[in-house]
C-alpha cells in the first residue's frame, strides 16, 4: 500500500506539472470496473470522474493516467478505443453540415429565426446560436431561455435533437398552437454545439483536449472567480455570452445515462431552489417516458452532488452568478448510438423539451425565484 500511496503522489506532481489554470485535460479515457475503486480517482481534483454507476465510472486525464491505473492493478476498458464511435462517426453530420442545414431551415422562415456565431473554437470553428421568436431581429422584455448541448464532443444526441428542435419550431410556427404561442411570448436561444471540434473528432474535450464541463468558474474551490483568464475557448465564449443575456431558465444535454440531474453539483447543501428545480426535472423525465422509467434512477431524476461532484460545471456557475436555473439533461446511456435512433430520442423528448421551454414564465424576473409550484 506504501508503494501505491507513493505512486500517486509522483503521478499528481507530474499532472500538476503539466497543467495551466484550472483545466481538466481528457487526453486519456477509461471505464473503471467496481464503484469501491472511486477512492483511487475521486480524491484528485486534476483527474475527471463521471457517470458513477454500480458497475463502475468513467475517468479522464493527461498523458500518464492509462500508466497510474496499471499500478491500482484495477479493471478497465481504453476508452479511446471505442469502436462503435468509429462505426457510426461518418453516420453523423459534420459541424459545416449541421451549420447549413440549420441555415435552410430558417430562410424558409427568416422572420422568426435567426443565426449568429458568438465566435470560433480553437479550431477556427464557429459556435452557432439560433434565436427563435417572434420579431426575431428586436431585444424586448420577453423572457430569455436557452439550451447548450454537445459540450462534450463525442456525446451526440443532445445536438442532433437540438437540430431537430429548431426545425421544428420553425416548420410550425403559425401551424401548432402551443409553438406558435412560444415563440410569441419567448426568446429562445439555442446553442446545438458548444464543441464543434470535439464533435468532428469524436472526443469528449476541445481541440487542446480541455473538458469544458469542468472549465468553469466554481464557488466551492480556489477557481471561484467569475474570470475567463486561463480558460478554455470555447469557455470564455459561452461565458462572455451569458454575461450579455438575461437568461431565466437553462439546460444543457449529456450522453452516458438516461436521467435529470439538478443541482447543486459541487456542494452537498440544498440548492436555494430545491422545490422547484427537482419539480422542474420531475416534469421533463415525465414528459420524456424512457427517463421517467429509468430502473437506475427512481423517476428519473437525481441530485447532481448525491450523484457525484462536479466540479467547475456549467450548470452551477449558471446560477451562482447570473441565477439563471439550469438543469442537466442526460439523454442516452450510448453516448454515440447508431444514427438511426435520432428520431426515437427526438420523438420521446419533444414534449418534455417544448414543455420546459415554456416554463420560464413561471419564473419572477423581478425577483429570480420561482413564483408558483410547478
Amino acid at each position: 500500500m506504501e508503494k501505491l500511496t507513493l505512486s500517486c503522489k509522483v503521478f499528481i506532481l507530474a499532472i500538476l506539472l503539466a497543467v495551466t489554470g484550472f483545466a481538466k485535460f481528457t487526453h486519456e479515457s477509461y471505464f473503471i470496473y467496481g464503484k469501491e475503486n472511486l477512492k483511487y480517482f475521486a480524491p484528485y481534483k486534476e483527474l475527471t470522474v463521471d457517470h458513477v454507476s454500480s458497475l463502475g465510472f468513467e475517468v479522464y486525464g493527461p498523458r500518464g493516467l492509462g500508466n497510474y491505473i496499471l499500478k491500482t492493478q484495477v479493471r478497465f476498458v481504453n476508452l479511446n478505443q471505442n469502436k462503435q464511435k468509429e462505426a457510426f462517426r461518418g453516420g453523423y453530420a459534420t459541424p459545416e453540415q449541421v451549420a447549413q442545414r440549420i441555415q435552410n431551415a430558417i430562410a424558409t422562415n427568416p422572420n422568426i429565426a435567426k443565426m449568429f456565431s458568438i465566435g470560433k473554437s480553437v479550431k477556427g470553428r464557429d459556435l452557432w446560436v439560433v434565436k427563435l421568436s417572434k420579431n426575431v431581429s428586436f431585444d424586448d422584455n420577453r423572457p430569455e431561455f436557452k439550451y447548450i448541448a454537445n459540450m462534450h464532443g463525442d456525446e451526440i444526441i443532445g445536438r442532433e435533437l437540438m437540430v431537430l428542435l429548431i426545425e421544428d419550431l420553425i416548420a410550425n410556427y403559425g401551424k401548432d398552437s402551443f409553438i406558435t404561442d412560444l415563440l410569441d411570448k419567448t426568446q429562445i436561444y439555442i446553442l446545438p454545439s458548444m464543441n464543434p471540434d470535439g464533435a468532428q473528432a469524436v472526443t469528449r474535450g476541445n481541440a487542446n483536449h480541455v473538458d469544458l464541463n469542468r472549465d468553469f468558474p466554481d464557488f466551492s474551490t480556489s477557481d471561484n472567480q467569475n474570470t475567463i483568464e486561463g480558460r478554455a475557448l470555447e469557455t470564455q465564449l459561452v461565458m462572455k455570452w451569458q454575461s450579455q443575456r438575461k437568461f431565466l431558465l437553462s439546460a444543457n444535454f449529456h450522453g452516458g445515462a438516461e436521467v435529470i440531474s439538478y443541482p447543486w453539483d459541487t456542494v452537498p447543501e440544498k440548492f436555494p431552489l430545491h422545490d422547484a428545480v427537482k419539480s422542474l426535472s420531475l416534469e421533463y423525465s415525465a414528459n420524456a417516458p424512457y427517463i421517467g422509467a429509468s430502473k437506475v434512477f427512481p423517476q428519473g431524476i437525481v441530485n447532481g452532488y448525491n450523484w457525484y461532484e462536479v466540479d467547475g460545471g456549467m450548470q452551477d456557475w449558471s446560477f451562482n452568478w447570473y441565477k439563471d436555473i439550469q438543469i442537466t439533461i442526460e439523454l442516452s446511456n450510448e453516448k454515440y448510438p447508431n444514427p438511426n435512433k435520432v428520431s426515437y430520442y427526438y420523438q420521446q423528448n419533444r414534449k418534455a423539451l417544448l414543455t420546459y421551454i415554456a416554463r420560464v414564465h413561471t419564473i419572477n424576473q423581478s425577483r429570480w425565484i420561482v413564483r408558483n409550484r410547478i
